[in-house]
């Protein structure tokens, strides 16, 4: 009796594949090199059918990714001071360097809602409920919720060194605008 010889594969992992395609996609994306899926795939060591095979399609990748960076936002949020206005726990994401440790990610989303304007509509929608949590939605509010989106892109892409005395004193500085609301 034959039998066929056991070839040695590696065991099936897809929570490291998809890890991979995460990290690879994120690094495109974040350094402005092309994406597709054959970038993806070679940039994670994989070919083009085990991308297909996680995710589809590009856009369905992006959005993975998307919702993966969007879990880590509502994490870091539902950390904040519950007590404090919406708009203030929204600019304390901000005003705190440690919520957005992962630069490269929160980078790569900016540059996917520019190239998947689907993406760019889900993070309006999100943008939007955050803001209809402020007790009397106002111009006070508006302004340090763009502040807070002003500084967290001026720390993705290094525009301004802001130290910690001074995000101290923005807090204090947002705090105050918003008692006057």
């Amino acid at each position: 009796m034959t039998t066929k010889a056991q070839t040695s594969r590696p065991p099936k992992q897809p929570d490291q594949v998809r890890k991979r395609l995460f990290q690879a996609a994120t690094v495109l994306l974040s350094t402005g090199q092309p994406v597709s899926i054959g970038a993806i795939a070679s940039a994670a060591g994989v070919s083009k059918g085990a991308v297909q095979h996680h995710f589809g399609t590009k856009e369905q990748l992006l959005a993975a990714l998307f919702d993966l960076y969007m879990d880590q936002f509502n994490e870091a949020l539902a950390l904040e001071d519950a007590s404090a206005p919406p708009a203030l726990r929204y600019a304390r994401m901000s005003l705190n360097t440690t919520s957005y440790q992962d630069t490269d990610g929160w980078r790569a989303m900016v540059v996917a809602t520019v190239v998947d304007r689907g993406l760019a509509a889900r993070w309006s929608e999100r943008a939007e409920i955050e803001r209809s949590m402020d007790q009397s939605p106002s111009a006070n509010a508006l302004l340090v919720r763009l502040a807070a989106d002003g500084l967290w892109l001026s720390d993705l892409l290094s525009t301004y060194k802001v130290s910690n005395k001074e995000r101290e004193e923005l807090d204090v500085l947002m705090r105050e605008l918003l008692r006057g609301s």
